[in-house]
Formats: C-alpha cells, sequence, structure tokens
C-alpha cells in the first residue's frame, strides 16, 4: 500500500508540470468574472430602483477589487504569495462589509476565501476557513459587546449590498465547486497521458526516482530514462528497441513485464504488480499507464521492503513452529502424568475406605491428603491438556441437543461435597416448566459451567453464596453464574480470560489453581460461537454471563 502511494505522488508530480498554468487557473476567471457579473447586475437594479449612481459607485468598485485582483494576477498563481494574496483581499471584503455596513448578512461573505481556496489547494482551504472563522468570531465578539464602528454606507447603498452579498457568495461557490470539479475531472484520473506532454518531460524524469519507460503501441521502446537503464536490464541504446531487449538473461522477468503491458491494454487503465529479477534477487513495483501513442511505465525498487516482508515471514513460520512445539510438550507431559495420577488416587482412594482393613490414625490422614492433592493435580492436568488442544486448534466439539437444565442440575450435583466443605450454599434459578433445549457439545458445556462453580466456592468465604441461573433469549440461552465472595479489580477484569493469569484474590486462598479456568471457559464458549462477559468488585463478587447460541453456528 505505501509504495502505491508513493506512485501516485510521482505521478502526481508529473501531472502538475504537463498542465499549463493558465489551463489550470481557468477556475479563477471564471468565478472571477462571474462575480463581477452578479455586482455589475446589482448595480444596475439599484439604479432602475432609484439608488443615486454617487451612492452606489465607490461601494461597488470596493466589491470588485477581489474579483479584479484575482484577475490581475492570473499569471502568477503559481506563487504561493499571489494565491495568499487573493485569499486575503476576499477576506478583506468581508471584514470591510461587516465593519461598514453590518455583521448580518454580510458574515456570509467569510465564505468567499475557502470558495477561491478549493482553486488553489486543499491545504489553502484549510487556512482560509481557519483565517475567515477567527476573524469572523472576533467581529461578532465586538458586536456583542458594542464595539463595532457606526455604520459608513448609506440605507440605500446597505440595501442593495445585503441583497449582493449572498447572492454573489453562492453563485461564486457554485462557479468554483464547479471548476474544481471539471478540472479533477480532467486531469486527476491517469487513463491517457498525451503523448507530446510526455515527451516534453523527459529531463523530468530523469531526476525522479524509479526509473521511467515510454512503449509504443506496437511494442517498441521510444524512451528510457537514465535509471531504467539498469532497472530493466537494457542496452545503453535503447530507443526503438523491442520489448525482449528488456532483462535479456531473465525470460520470468520479462514474461511478468509482458503480461503487465498486457493486462493495461485489455483493461486501458493503469496496471500494477510486483516482478522479482533473479539476477541479483531484486524486486520492482511496476505500473504501465495508457497514454496516446502507447505506455508509460514506471519501475521502482521495493527489495528492501520485500527483504523485510520475507523476515517477518520467517519470523512468524518461526514463532508458529515454537507455539507448536510448546503446545506438543504440553499436551504430551500432561497426557503422561494422568496415568501415574490416576493409580495414586485409586490407591489412596481404597486406603481411605479402608477397603483392606483399619489404618492408625495418621496413615488415615495422609492418605486423604494424598487423595485431595492427587485429584487437584489431575484437574489442572485436564486443564492444561484442554488448553493445550485450544491452542493448537485441535480441540473439536461433539455437538447434540440436551437440556441445559439437566447439566446445570448435575453440575451442581458434582461440586454439591466441595461447597457443604466450604460452607458455601449454592442457589440454582431454573424455571421447570420450561424446557432449555440446546444444540452444542454437552461435555465441554458442562466443563464451563464446572469451571464457573468450582472458582465461585474457591472465593467465596464460609456463609457465602454461588448462585445459578438460565434464561432463554432469542435464539440464545444466557447462563449466569455469580457470587459474593472476594471478587477482582478493574485491572484484574481487564486480563480476565488470558492463560495463567490469577488475580491477587487467588493468593488469598489455600486452594490455587492453573490460571487456566476462566481462560479455558472463555476458549471454549468461542469455539461455540458465544459471547462471555464477567463483572466483579472487590469484597461484593463476581459475576460471569455466557451467551450460547441455541443452535449449531456454521
Amino acid at each position: 500500500m505505501i509504495a502505491n502511494i508513493g506512485k501516485c505522488r510521482l505521478m502526481y508530480r508529473i501531472r502538475i508540470e504537463l498542465i499549463s498554468e493558465t489551463r489550470k487557473y481557468n477556475g479563477i476567471f471564471t468565478a472571477s468574472i462571474i462575480w463581477l457579473v452578479v455586482i455589475a447586475a446589482g448595480f444596475g437594479a439599484a439604479l432602475l430602483r432609484g439608488v443615486s449612481f454617487e451612492t452606489l459607485w465607490l461601494y461597488g468598485l470596493i466589491a470588485a477589487v477581489p474579483a479584479l485582483l484575482s484577475l490581475s494576477l492570473r499569471s502568477l498563481l503559481h506563487k504561493e504569495w499571489a494565491r495568499l494574496v487573493v485569499i486575503f483581499a476576499w477576506i478583506s471584503l468581508a471584514v470591510f462589509a461587516c465593519l461598514g455596513i453590518s455583521f448580518w448578512p454580510f458574515a456570509i461573505l467569510f465564505l468567499c476565501a475557502p470558495v477561491m481556496a478549493a482553486l488553489f489547494e486543499r491545504e489553502m482551504i484549510i487556512e482560509a476557513l481557519f483565517l475567515s472563522a477567527v476573524i469572523s468570531a472576533v467581529i461578532y465578539g465586538a458586536g456583542l459587546t458594542g464595539n463595532l464602528p457606526t455604520p459608513l454606507a448609506p440605507a440605500g447603498a446597505a440595501n442593495w449590498l445585503a441583497l449582493i452579498a449572498p447572492l454573489g457568495t453562492a453563485a461564486l461557490a457554485l462557479t468554483a465547486l464547479f471548476s474544481a470539479s471539471q478540472t479533477r475531472a480532467r486531469h486527476g484520473a491517469f487513463q491517457t497521458l498525451p503523448a507530446a506532454a510526455v515527451g516534453d518531460t523527459a529531463d523530468i524524469l530523469d531526476t525522479l526516482p524509479g526509473g521511467f519507460l515510454r512503449v509504443s503501441k506496437t511494442d517498441k521502446i521510444t524512451f528510457a530514462s537514465k535509471s531504467a537503464y539498469t532497472m530493466f536490464g537494457l542496452p545503453r541504446d535503447a530507443g526503438h528497441l523491442p520489448l525482449q531487449a528488456i532483462s535479456p538473461k531473465d525470460a520470468g522477468f520479462r514474461t511478468a513485464f509482458a503480461k503487465l503491458l498486457e493486462q493495461a491494454k485489455t483493461t486501458g487503465t493503469t496496471a500494477s504488480a510486483t516482478i522479482m529479477r533473479e539476477q541479483g534477487h531484486q524486486f520492482f513495483d511496476v505500473s504501465a499507464s495508457p497514454t496516446e501513442d502507447g505506455f508509460l511505465i514506471q519501475g521502482h525498487d521495493v527489495s528492501a521492503r520485500e527483504r523485510d516482508l520475507s523476515n517477518l515471514r520467517l519470523s512468524q513460520q518461526e514463532l508458529e513452529r515454537s507455539i507448536a512445539d510448546k503446545t506438543l510438550f504440553f499436551s504430551g507431559v500432561s497426557h503422561e502424568l494422568r496415568t501415574p495420577l490416576n493409580a495414586i488416587i485409586g490407591f489412596s482412594d481404597m486406603m481411605r475406605t479402608r477397603l483392606f482393613g483399619p489404618l492408625p490414625g495418621k496413615y488415615a490422614e495422609y492418605a486423604d491428603l494424598i487423595h485431595d492433592s492427587g485429584q487437584h493435580m489431575l484437574d489442572l492436568i485436564g486443564d492444561v491438556l484442554d488448553m493445550s488442544k485450544v491452542e493448537a486448534g485441535k480441540y473439536t466439539l461433539h455437538y447434540g441437543a440436551f437440556d441445559m437444565a439437566d447439566v446445570v442440575r448435575s453440575s451442581v450435583k458434582m461440586v454439591r461435597p466441595s461447597a457443604d466443605a466450604a460452607q458455601v450454599m449454592i442457589t440454582v434459578d431454573v424455571p421447570t416448566q420450561k424446557d432449555f433445549v440446546i444444540e452444542a457439545d454437552r461435555k465441554a458445556v458442562r466443563q464451563i459451567l464446572l469451571n464457573l462453580l468450582s472458582n465461585g466456592i474457591k472465593f467465596t468465604p464460609k456463609g457465602g453464596e454461588v448462585k445459578v441461573s438460565i434464561k432463554s433469549m432469542a435464539q440464545t440461552l444466557l447462563l449466569n453464574v455469580s457470587d459474593n465472595g472476594l471478587g477482582m479489580s478493574a485491572d484484574e477484569l481487564r486480563t480476565v480470560g488470558e492463560p495463567y493469569s490469577q488475580s491477587s484474590s487467588a493468593q488469598q486462598i489455600d486452594s490455587r489453581g492453573s490460571g487456566l479456568g476462566l481462560s479455558l471457559v472463555k476458549s471454549l464458549v468461542d469455539l461455540h460461537g458465544g459471547r462471555f462477559a464477567i463483572a466483579s468488585q472487590p469484597k461484593e463478587g463476581t459475576s460471569v454471563d455466557i451467551y450460547l447460541p441455541t443452535g449449531r453456528q456454521p
């Protein structure tokens, strides 16, 4: 994109050199003449209505000064000082009318300066608007405080000028806008560039960055700038050579160049492409613009840009490989750890239940600790393994229709023992008279709910409460899990959903997690095409909303 912008700017500079100054400022001439015609018409109408010539002539002359000045400076308008003089002349007319007659309706004359600036450059429109706005605001403020001078114009002239000001400004604006649009239509597009003009700019092309070629309609090279000889691999006497003379040792470059030229011929518009030359492993942005007798070719060396892009692509590939290796490592380690952990949990469970007889008091206590620690570690490993699958894009959802109310009730039963042990009450708000059928992955939805319930129980102090509710919305099911526990700050909320991130509340409890719970919840919700929202206040609790589509997402 940056290269294309650079090419557009470059072609714009060429175009400015080709357009003659008188033709470029035709709009100034037309607008000034229209202004003078409006003044003359108003002058005549005032005379017919009985206003004396002596009353009118001075104000008519002052009103005509900016237009007459614009006409007299027309041949010098390519210079910045002349354009500034014209703009200040129109602003001065508005100031004179507002101070010498009245602010209303003559404030409209302040629009004349930016209107005329539109026929110069876009930057000058902003400058003229700014000056006009500031000066008009100052005059208006002076009028509010009663500091404006006594009007100079008699009633007859004032009435005539009050009619001329809005009519003249409107006519000036319409004429200027029409002239500006005609100029852009005539010179804005590079569909066809006059051959004679291109020939006259050979010296200009030699000074501009990049290389330029002129190619005739019969595919003959009729002109090559100095840089083009090296860029396109041409012999020093390139004039009137066939296109086959381009990069004779690089058939790929020559073929790509011929395709680009054919595209410009077929479409009749500028065609662009990035072409590589094997010799020196160089890259060029090349464009072909139709002219009256052929094409103007521009080339720009972008080898440095392409090298940077290639390095970025290599870095991205290395990063992707590193992430894949990390994910594979986590998956492998997590899977291998599950087998011995299951054995530890199984044997410790046998010891806890005294399957082979009683145990001494301390051994029984140790068996409980081994079982609880093993189960906790297994849960952490399960989170790591699931998160690794999600990051690797290998977590597959198995869709099926089921009632969300059943999943809620079964999940609450599973965490009820841990809630009772923590002396935390679980409240379920699920209307029994209504079905909450959803098409989703039942196992993943249960995991979402279990993680949220476990978090709520973990971070809620004794005597607290965890609430679960379901609401049916249009094509969406809202699952809410809230608690009145420790809560999180605004800064901690911003990191919610990032893997391995934990809030400060996690430091205040005995049961430490992996920091993957909410991250895994958010990932599973995203896989379903749902939405995850969380709100929390320190020491007030946390509320998590899960929006799941009731139907399978494409």
